[in-house]
This record gives structure tokens, C-alpha cells and sequence, in this order.
């Protein structure tokens, strides 16, 4: 078997996905959770641009990386502001106080 950057890339990107999902789901932390979710996003966006190489290289992956990182980070801007918001209202970022506080 034949190790390219494309396999690489692809491997890179599968395992940084995962790491992400599951730090999303085991985190105790809004802010580590925005985190986590970004580096989702990151491992998404190097497996769209690892997909893009190759001999079959299209301008639409390079533009569908481009969308992608820029809707990345408008997202993670959002979700920034919203914790702020909510840490200035509650006086926690642990997702299970702020549900008790509410209720």
C-alpha cells in the first residue's frame, strides 16, 4: 500500500473529526465545547481540501474550502458571543448549572 498525502490528510481528518465529536460530548464547558467543535470543523474542512487532491483537482473543492472556513468562523464568533452573554446572565459555563439556574 502506497502512503500518499492524500491518505494522510484523510486519516488526519477522520481522527480529528472523532476527537472533536467526542470532546463535544464528554465537555463540561460551553467554551471548551466551541472548541471542540471547531476543531470538527477544521478536521471537515482538511478532509474537503485533501479531497481536492489529486489529478481530478477542481476549482468548485477550492471554493467549497473557502465556504466552509469562512462559515466556520462566522459560526464560532456566534457561539462566542452567546457564551458571553449567557456567562454574564448565569455566572457559569457548565451547561447542567445553567439548565438548574433556569429552571
Amino acid at each position: 500500500m502506497v502512503v500518499t498525502d492524500q491518505l494522510v490528510f484523510l486519516v488526519t481528518a477522520t481522527t480529528m473529526i472523532f476527537l472533536g465529536i467526542g470532546s463535544m460530548t464528554y465537555s463540561k464547558n460551553l467554551i471548551k465545547t466551541v472548541m471542540s467543535f471547531q476543531v470538527t470543523v477544521i478536521g471537515t474542512n482538511l478532509a474537503l481540501f485533501a479531497s481536492g487532491l489529486g489529478p481530478q483537482a477542481a476549482v468548485i473543492s477550492d471554493s467549497f474550502l473557502l465556504f466552509s472556513i469562512l462559515s466556520g468562523a462566522s459560526v464560532e464568533a456566534v457561539g462566542i458571543a452567546i457564551i458571553v452573554t449567557v456567562f454574564r446572565k448565569y455566572g457559569t459555563l457548565n451547561p447542567a448549572e445553567i439548565r438548574r439556574l433556569r429552571g
